[in-house]
């Protein structure tokens, strides 16, 4: 791969106004979601008012229309940046006290907006120069290995970034679809680093595979690599199986209770809940109060029991299947044999009662 590089500077004011115009973008076919907190978007901005330094930008020419000259640039590396910038320009962003640094800076700019800077500080904003790098390359995949390879020398990619930067097809635009439901943002079941990570795609991943072939092995990244390749240029399927997972999300806020919050913020609980519901699916089970209320008490003695009752000589039917269901829990949760030990049991504890 030869690729050119060219290093230049560029005011926030040309900047601004590329990105609002959508001449500048960020490619999300590659690129991680932006999940920056507003602490690191307000110290970025702390710095550009100090006057100091930050890192350069890179920049690609994706296209140019032959007949206007319009150029679409894509933001290679950058986009969190450039969007916490233009966040601050355009009043959504506050310089909340709490997260600035310097005490000069925390005493003249805590809590203001933009909108509160005085005419001098809108233009130090408005002329600071970024650093940028313009890629010169002919092709997309180019541009996708130096993403890549930017983002090694801030941390390795994992499995599902590396995937994300990678991957196009159908199965991949399903796992798109389905992190892009607000039932993710209502429930809130992924942390910071979770999503930071792409912890969040790789366990929609997991619920296609479910939808797919039912529960499985799962101890490596094969299934979902397979996935990515049996799925991309033919998925008949594809309309019936987010339909379904849509189908598990409805079933799931009929259970859904904040009591159970930290259980289902666990992916291997979280996982074993979507078998539940799918079950209710294939078998036509409505949800109600009786269901509700025995996931919600499984949850409850599963979070109560101890490990020391392992050791009692007399241990009842519940217990053991409690004590079971946290071993499974405990090593080797991806395996086949541990998914169907976790479901078996939430299943005969939620329907036995109710089928009495």
């Amino acid at each position: 791969m030869s690729l050119q590089y060219i290093r230049h500077a560029r005011k926030i004011e040309g900047i601004y106004k590329d990105f609002n115009n959508e001449t500048l973008i960020v490619d999300t076919s590659y690129q991680r979601r932006s999940v920056w907190l507003e602490r690191d978007r307000v110290r970025l901005i702390e710095t550009i008012l100090i006057g100091l330094i930050i890192p350069e930008v890179y920049f690609w020419d994706a296209e140019t229309d032959p007949d206007t000259g319009k150029t679409i640039t894509h933001i290679v590396d950058g986009q969190q940046r450039i969007k916490a910038i233009t966040e601050f320009i355009d009043n959504n962003l506050k310089l909340s006290k709490e997260h600035l640094i310097d005490v000069n800076i925390r005493d003249k700019y805590g809590d203001k907006y933009f909108r509160d800077l005085n005419d001098r500080d809108k233009i130090l904003i408005w002329r600071y120069e970024l650093y940028i790098v313009q890629i010169k390359s002919s092709g997309v995949d180019e541009i996708k290995n130096v993403f890549y390879r930017l983002n090694l020398t801030e941390y390795a990619l994992n499995a599902q970034e590396k995937r994300h930067s990678t991957s196009w097809g159908f199965f991949a635009n399903l796992v798109k679809e389905i992190s892009e439901l607000p039932f993710w943002n209502n429930y809130k079941l992924f942390d910071y680093g979770d999503i930071r990570r792409m912890k969040d795609e790789e366990f929609y991943s997991t619920l296609i595979l479910l939808a797919r072939k039912g529960i499985i092995n799962q101890t490596d990244q094969k299934p979902i690599n397979n996935a990515l390749i049996d799925y991309a240029s033919d998925y008949p399927e594809y309309e019936q199986d987010k339909n379904r997972i849509i189908e598990w999300t409805r079933k799931f806020e009929k259970i859904y209770s904040e009591a159970n919050r930290s259980f289902l913020q666990k992916r291997t609980q979280l996982y074993t809940i979507f078998c539940l519901m799918n079950y209710f699916t294939e078998e036509n089970i409505e949800i109600n109060d009786i269901i509700t209320n025995k996931i919600s008490e499984f949850i409850y003695k599963y979070n109560q029991f101890k490990n020391s009752s392992e050791t009692k000589i007399n241990v009842n039917v519940e217990e053991e299947a409690i004590r079971k269901y946290k071993l499974a829990s405990s090593e080797g949760v991806n395996k086949i044999k541990n998914r169907m030990v976790r479901f078996e049991i939430i299943k005969n504890y939620v329907l036995n009662p109710v089928r009495n």
